[in-house]
């Protein structure tokens, strides 16, 4: 069983260490930026711009993509802050599509214990 801790990223400073020394990977979607961490558990952060649309849909991309995240956690590795940057197509994107989106990720940044979904 992975690590369950989902914390969050909160401060402008953690943002800017995980967008300097972390890595990225690229989907339609989202842009995810992550950093292995000391800690043991997963951390979390968003970034969505007022570009993306008004603070109902903002918020809608952030809840999806949290609880996709919360039902793939037990297949990543532990110890990563991952910060999630949303593009446009996020708007459109459901559950399942979110998932999908950040099972493909996970295994692009080679963060996946499994292979399989």
């Amino acid at each position: 069983m992975g690590a369950l801790i989902l914390g969050r990223i909160r401060k402008s400073r953690e943002f800017g260490v995980i967008y300097r020394k972390g890595k990225f990977v690229v989907s339609r979607g989202v842009v995810v930026y992550y950093r292995k961490s000391r800690q043991p558990g997963h951390r979390l952060g968003f970034s969505i711009s007022k570009k993306i649309g008004k603070s109902v849909q903002r918020h809608r991309i952030k809840r999806i993509y949290k609880e996709a995240f919360r039902s793939l956690q037990e297949k990543i590795k532990p110890g990563y802050d991952l910060v999630l940057v949303a593009r446009k197509p996020a708007v459109d994107t459901g559950y399942w599509q979110a998932r999908e989106e950040l099972w493909s990720i996970c295994k692009k940044a080679n963060l996946a214990l499994t292979t399989s979904n």
